[in-house]
């Protein structure tokens, strides 16, 4: 009797003594903690565009007439050499301007471009003495205040002109029309350019853009006026007579 009251307890102890340090209990896998995940809009990567980013235009001239062609970060421009370049849509980001001159032959130079204003200049020029090819940024520069400034036409008067003009049927006509207001006007290379608008080819707008570039207010910024004209072949013609 006194050994099944010993064996009773012991069975009754065995699992206390399981729980004790001692033993091997079942240890279970705690879950990590439940983290948050913040959901952000990744940066566009390099060389794409900002769906709210200002595209900027840079312009190309030859000092001397040179022909080139131009690489923007790696990518060809003009694969036909040519004095005058327009690079289009040039995002915030800095920039790698090749430029190749045609003669002498592989003739290059490289500039860090960092776009600042929406439509910039630079100027290729190749000087003989030492054999470099450089080149410069030209900022426009804004016309200083004088006391007896002309009247420049105001917005209403342009669009006034702007309207006579397109009510007219051929361009000749136009054309003449054109002539007859600017020289008689104070307008800026803008008011110009809306003028121009109204042609309906470019054979025109081209003599009247350079007619009209006499009575500029702001001639170093005519460069505006090239975004009016369709062809590569007539924007450089317009510039080859501006550099002259």
């Amino acid at each position: 009797m006194k050994r099944l009251v010993i064996i009773a307890i012991t069975i009754l102890l065995t699992p206390c003594l399981m729980a004790q340090p001692g033993g091997r209990p079942h240890q279970h896998q705690s879950q990590p903690p439940h983290q948050s995940h913040q959901t952000s809009t990744p940066p566009p990567a390099p060389g794409q565009q900002h769906p709210h980013q200002q595209l900027h235009t840079l312009v190309l001239n030859a000092n001397n007439g040179e022909e080139f062609v131009v690489y923007v970060d790696g990518d060809i421009v003009n694969r036909k050499a040519m004095s005058s370049v327009l690079v289009h849509n040039l995002n915030n980001q800095p920039h790698d301007i090749y430029v190749v001159l045609k003669r002498p032959v592989d003739k290059i130079t490289v500039m860090r471009y960092f776009p600042d204003m929406i439509v910039e200049n630079c100027m290729v020029s190749y000087n003989i003495q030492t054999r470099n090819l450089e080149l410069t940024m030209m900022q426009p520069q804004a016309v200083p205040p004088q006391p007896n400034l002309p009247h420049i036409c105001s917005y209403e008067e342009v669009e006034q002109m702007y309207n006579l003009l397109k009510k007219e049927s051929f361009d000749d006509t136009r054309l003449s029309m054109a002539k007859n207001m600017v020289s008689h006007q104070h307008l800026a290379a803008h008011q110009i350019k809306r003028l121009a608008e109204s042609f309906t080819f470019d054979s025109n707008k081209l003599a009247f853009l350079k007619y009209a570039y006499a009575y500029c207010v702001d001639q170093q910024n005519y460069y505006v006026c090239l975004e009016v004209l369709t062809f590569s072949s007539d924007k450089e013609n317009l510039m080859r007579y501006i550099n002259n």
